[in-house]
């Protein structure tokens, strides 16, 4: 192709808007990326709260989870994509590395995927290790060490080009494993041949003490937790490394505060952020709102909680002003605080 020939795809939401912000407007549609983190830091539900959004926006194509690991709950699943999605999401079980790879390609070569949802990294056997499971080696100690490295490697050199080349993101789950070094830097494993595959790499962390409690049935049960994220490698369009960005995750669907990413805190809190929402002591000015201006936060909350059309009013413009370098360093500066989630981790 003629350079000004090649087509340029726009970015997909990644569920989060405070995420687009930071990462230079949401997921690529045909690049490898790795989001990485500690257990339950809510690394496959970003997943698939980002499938969803690619499903939606190509509509004839489908998704694809490889659960090596072996753990994905299907409830779950539809609880978060919804029965409709489900019936375009293929879930393979691979036994190994290299089986996960011969899926993945011949998955990809149908041209009938736009997102594969690859989990774990860190937890994907090798045919050897299978082998000695099924009785075929002697002794766990035939296998060989760095062999989920040899494995990767493989993996990742074949991604990097067919997420291109069929124009799907491939999503790649990855654990943390300890810093042996000393110095508590974050350390995953798939050797190095994945990490500069990946056009992006997301470090995501729950906020420690930041939950949200309801009384159900008398018992106070925690319901939602902040989750930050930190861009440690990002080649997008536009995009900064070290940027933050942090979303409130509810995984109990409550009257109060809903499921999934609250969208209703992130439009609110990005709206006054950017000041698209002009705040003059306590009140809030846009020509969206009833009379064009709202007393309160508490109440304008519940304006954009119970008015959809204003969510997506306030939610479309919010787009536009990613394109403003200027009301990005305000977001940025909000996010500067959870900074310490990560500092203290080296520090320690």
């Amino acid at each position: 192709m003629f350079a000004s020939e090649v087509p340029v795809y726009p970015m997909i939401s990644t569920g989060s808007l405070s995420l687009d912000f930071a990462i230079g407007g949401g997921f690529p549609q045909d690049r490898a990326i790795e989001v990485f983190g500690e257990e339950r830091s809510g690394k496959t539900t970003l997943g698939l709260i980002a499938m969803c959004n690619f499903l939606d926006e190509r509509p004839e194509k489908s998704a694809l989870i490889l659960d090596v690991e072996h753990k994905l709950t299907i409830p779950w699943v539809e609880s978060l994509i919804g029965s409709e999605r489900m019936k375009r999401v293929v879930i393979m079980w691979p036994r190994s590395i290299e089986n996960a790879t011969d899926m993945y390609v011949q998955a990809l070569e149908s041209e009938q995927f736009c997102f594969c949802l690859f989990d774990s990294i860190g937890g994907a056997p090798t045919i050897r290790t299978m082998q000695t499971a099924s009785g075929q080696r002697k002794s766990a100690e035939t296998g060989n060490m760095g062999g989920n490295a040899l494995g990767v490697t493989r993996f990742a050199q074949i991604a990097e080009i067919y997420s291109h080349v069929y124009r799907c993101l491939t999503f790649g789950v990855n654990q943390m494993r300890e810093d042996f070094s000393g110095y508590n830097r974050p350390q995953t494993p798939g050797g190095r041949a994945w990490k500069h595959a990946c056009a992006l790499r997301l470090y995501v962390k729950r906020v420690p003490k930041e939950e949200v409690f309801v009384k159900i049935d008398g018992e106070n049960v925690r319901v939602g937790f902040k989750v930050v994220a930190k861009a440690i490698k990002n080649h997008l369009p536009g995009g900064v490394e070290d940027r933050l960005g942090f979303y409130w995750f509810m995984n109990i669907n409550t009257e109060e505060y809903g499921f999934g990413i609250d969208r209703v805190d992130e439009v609110v809190r990005l709206s006054v952020a950017t000041g698209l929402l002009e705040q003059r002591g306590a009140w809030y000015y846009h020509q969206a709102l009833e009379g064009g201006k709202i007393q309160s936060l508490g109440r304008l909350v519940e304006a954009v909680k119970g008015d959809q059309t204003l969510r997506m009013t306030l939610d479309s413009e919010l787009r536009v002003l990613m394109l403003d370098r200027d009301r990005v360093k305000d977001v940025v500066r909000e996010t500067q605080p959870l900074a310490k989630v990560f500092q203290e981790e080296v520090e320690e």
